[in-house]
């Protein structure tokens, strides 16, 4: 099949990549109302709790570059057909893992899920090029990116209603250690859904195994090694910029529901904390869009030092207030991260031209970060409090605006060498 298709796009085959884009954020972004869950249902610290987001995370930093190997080798139809079927056995092993009642098993669907995730995403992007002629590109990756986006404001709603909502339920009183009937009974809860989304994997690969996609050839004539990429002053400190926004990026709306619990922050229930993560969520959107008007006037050096300077200022305030106004200035922080990648992508790979790709693959490795990260500022709440693991992002925005604004002289250093 042409990939012009007479100047039209594939209706099918973008409908399906769209369903796709929006199933990777929902199932994400689900991981922020697991993770109260999990406290509840095996009584977990909050370092825990947090290797939902290690797990999840840390496919993508042992999935990325193997994923990349794989559509290279047997072609992005296959790597995504792959994907779908790794998802969907991801999903499926929550039954055991809930029969089981072990929170090592469903840490282990979670990364058999995310590995998948990983390389649909890998396989997917380059389909969202070809799909249709070249000068609507720009409009199909804005219109998967939205789907993605509300995606992940409609799954804390969901999650809440499906899960945190059942806390209540079934521990009335809200008892810290609950007994094993209540135990097994919250464990069960979490079969049917994920069961649901195995099931919708499997639907979405038999579609994709029947609709024509176009042929994407993969180029690996002057294509360059990872090695040789690495030795870019200003790609292996802008991998770490990706390792520390993905922190930044996940570690409010991990945290969210156990910071607006809190008695001495607002206190609210869980179900409405759920609610100010779709709002966050809604914020970084609101801030995608804007986001466009300010790289029109600024470059990624400019805005990525002044989104991260206003990121500073709001956390700083979500930290120092108390109730609505500490949430709102988290909730507001949304707009900060919203392009923060963009601008460390295009910093972090200027002039690297044949080595991009390979550039790529290093990045999407270095979103770990949102794991390791979030992970350790688990174990700061666990000790000093989730204040003082919040506040751990303030030195992070201050790496952000050190290689906004070091990344060219880190670039020219590479070329004077």
């Amino acid at each position: 099949m042409d990939k012009q298709l007479s100047g039209r796009t594939n209706i099918t085959a973008m409908s399906t990549l769209t369903f796709l884009f929006f199933s990777f954020g929902f199932v994400t972004t689900m991981n922020n109302i697991l993770i109260p869950y999990m406290q509840t249902l095996f009584s977990l610290s909050d370092t825990q709790s947090m290797l939902i987001n290690m797990v999840w995370y840390g496919a993508y930093g042992i999935g990325s570059i193997p994923s990349s190997i794989v559509t290279e080798k047997f072609g992005y139809k296959r790597g995504m057909l792959l994907g779908l079927c790794i998802c969907a056995c991801g999903g499926f092993l929550y039954y055991p893992a809930a029969l089981m009642v072990s929170y090592p098993f469903f840490l282990t669907a979670t990364f058999v899920l995310a590995l998948g995730i990983t390389l649909l995403q890998v396989a997917a992007n380059p389909f969202v090029v070809e799909v249709g002629p070249h000068r609507t590109t720009a409009m199909r990756m804005n219109i998967v990116g939205t789907a993605s986006s509300t995606a992940r404001m409609i799954a804390p709603l969901i999650g809440s209603l499906l899960f945190l909502g059942t806390i209540k339920q079934i521990v009335p009183d809200g008892t810290v250690e609950i007994s094993e009937a209540q135990r097994s009974s919250l464990a069960n809860m979490l079969q049917m859904p994920y069961i649901s989304i195995g099931i919708a994997f499997l639907i979405v690969a038999l579609v994709i195994a029947l609709i024509k996609l176009p042929a994407i050839q993969h180029n690996t004539q002057a294509e360059g090694t990872i090695a040789e990429a690495w030795r870019h002053r200003h790609l292996r400190y802008g991998v770490l910029a990706i390792f520390v926004y993905e922190g930044i990026e996940i570690a409010i709306p991990s945290f969210m529901v156990r910071y607006a619990t809190d008695s001495s922050i607002l206190g609210v229930e869980t179900t409405t904390a759920a609610k100010f993560i779709t709002l966050y969520f809604m914020a970084m959107l609101v801030g995608r869009f804007t986001g466009i008007f300010v790289m029109k006037r600024a470059t990624d050096r400019k805005a990525l030092s002044w989104y991260a300077t206003a990121g500073i200022v709001l956390v700083a305030f979500g930290l120092l207030a108390k109730g609505p106004i500490a949430i709102g200035a988290l909730i507001l922080s949304g707009l900060c991260q919203s392009v923060m990648w963009g601008n460390i992508f295009g910093l972090a790979t200027k002039d690297l031209d044949y080595l991009t790709n390979k550039a790529t693959s290093l990045m999407l490795t270095a979103i770990a970060g949102g794991g390791i990260i979030t992970v350790a500022m688990g174990a700061i709440a666990d000790y000093f409090g989730v204040k003082w693991a919040l506040a751990i992002m303030i030195p992070l925005y201050i790496y952000m605006i050190w290689f906004a604004l070091s990344a060219e002289r880190l670039r020219g250093a590479d070329q004077e060498d």
